[in-house]
C-alpha cells in the first residue's frame, strides 16, 4: 500500500507545482479558489510522502522497491517545498517570504533531525 501512496504523492506534488507556476506566471482574478486550495493540496501530498517514509523506516534500502519509494517520497517533499516557496514569494513581500522560508525549513530540519535520531536510531 505505501507504494501507491508514494506514486500518488509524487503526482499530486507535480500537479501542485505546475498549478502554482501557472497561477503565478498568468495571474487571474478567478484563480482565488485555486490559490486557496493549493496549500491544502501541498499538505496532503506531503502527508502521503511522510506516510511512505514512516512505513519504510525500519526496512533496508536494499529491499526491492524500498529505495525507489523513499526517493519518490523525498522528491515529493522537495516539489512541495518548492511550490510553497513560490506561493510565499508570489503572495508576500520579499522580507515576509524569506521569513516564511526560514520558518518552513527550520521546522523541516527539526522534523528530519527527530526522524533520524529517534525513529531511525538503532537500538542497542
Amino acid at each position: 500500500m505505501p507504494g501507491m501512496f508514494a506514486i500518488a504523492s509524487v503526482w499530486i506534488a507535480l500537479g501542485a507545482l505546475l498549478t502554482t507556476v501557472v497561477v503565478v506566471v498568468m495571474p487571474d482574478r478567478s484563480a482565488e479558489m485555486v490559490v486557496t486550495l493549493l496549500p491544502y493540496t501541498i499538505a496532503f501530498s506531503a502527508t502521503l510522502a511522510a506516510g511512505v517514509l514512516w512505513a519504510f523506516r525500519k526496512r533496508p534500502a536494499a529491499e526491492p522497491g524500498v529505495g525507489g519509494q523513499r526517493a519518490q517520497a523525498v522528491a515529493s517533499l522537495l516539489m512541495n517545498s518548492l511550490s510553497f516557496a513560490i506561493l510565499l514569494f508570489a503572495l508576500n513581500d520579499v522580507g515576509h517570504a524569506l521569513l516564511g522560508l526560514v520558518i518552513e525549513f527550520g521546522f523541516l530540519w527539526l522534523c528530519w533531525k527527530g526522524y533520524v535520531r529517534i525513529v531511525l536510531a538503532e537500538k542497542k
